[in-house]
C-alpha cells in the first residue's frame, strides 16, 4: 500500500494519511478491527472513517475490510507459491540499484518489456527498454543486468543478443514460455511461464503467456 500513491491520487488530508498508515499497519489482524474501534484507536469518528471508504470507491467499512483483506489471500493463494523457487535469486540479482537494466522483448513480448521497463524505473532503478543490437556494444555490459521476455525463444535475433550477452558474462533474468529454448541454458534465471504451443500463433485460441509472464513479474517485486 504506497500512501504517498494514495494521497496524491486521492487528495487525503493529515488525518486520512494517518488512517491508511494505520490500515496498513494492522493488515494482518484487519479483519478483527471495527469501525468503531479504528475511530477510537485514531482519535476520530466513525463518519470519518465512512468518509474515507467512500472516497476510496467501496460501499463501506465492511466492503473496504473485504477488499484489502481478500486480494491480500488471493495473491497468496494464486501467484506466490507458483513462483516461490524464483523469488530469493530475483531479488539478489536486482538488490543493488546502482547497476543499468535492459529490457528487450519482440513481437508481441514488446509491449511486455515496456511495461516491466516503466515499473523498475518507477521503483528507482536504472532501466532501458532497447530493440537495436546497437544497444548492446561492449560498453553496455559493464554493470548491466539483461531482461528477456519471449514466448518461443527460438528468434535467432534475440537469441544472438542473448548469447552475447552471457559471453560478456552479464546476469540474465527470462520469461520464457518455450522450455526447449535455448535461451533457458544461457539464463542466470530462467522463469518458464504456463504451458508452450508451436503452433499457437495459428489456432483461434487464448495465449495466457503474456498476462502470466506480468503475473510472475509483479509477484516477484516484492
Amino acid at each position: 500500500m504506497n500512501i504517498e500513491h494514495l494521497s496524491e491520487k486521492f487528495e487525503l488530508n493529515n488525518l486520512e494519511k494517518q488512517i491508511v498508515s494505520y490500515i496498513q499497519e494492522h493488515l494482518i489482524e484487519l479483519k478483527s478491527i471495527g469501525i468503531r474501534q479504528m475511530a477510537k484507536d485514531n482519535y476520530t469518528s466513525t463518519s470519518t472513517i465512512y468518509k474515507l471508504c467512500k472516497k476510496f470507491g467501496f460501499d463501506g467499512y465492511s466492503d473496504m475490510i473485504y477488499h484489502l483483506t481478500s486480494t491480500k489471500d488471493n495473491h497468496t493463494i494464486n501467484y506466490h507459491e507458483q513462483y516461490r523457487s524464483f523469488f530469493q535469486q530475483f531479488q539478489s540479482l536486482l538488490q543493488d540499484h546502482s547497476k543499468r537494466i535492459i529490457v528487450f522483448g519482440l513481437g508481441f513480448s514488446a509491449p511486455i518489456a515496456e511495461y516491466m521497463q516503466q515499473r523498475l524505473t518507477l521503483l528507482g532503478y536504472s532501466t532501458m527498454c532497447v530493440v537495436h543490437m546497437e544497444m548492446f556494444s561492449q560498453h553496455f555490459f559493464d554493470n548491466t543486468i539483461f531482461i528477456v521476455v519471449s514466448y518461443s525463444g527460438k528468434t535467432p535475433r534475440l537469441n544472438e543478443m542473448i548469447e552475447t550477452a552471457y559471453h560478456n558474462h552479464v546476469p540474465i533474468i527470462s520469461f520464457i514460455g518455450n522450455p526447449q529454448s535455448p535461451i533457458i541454458q544461457l539464463s542466470t534465471l530462467p522463469i518458464v511461464i504456463e504451458q508452450y504451443d508451436s503452433f499457437s500463433h495459428d489456432l483461434n485460441r487464448p495465449n495466457t503467456f503474456f498476462g502470466e509472464a506480468i503475473i510472475a513479474f509483479e509477484t516477484l517485486l516484492f
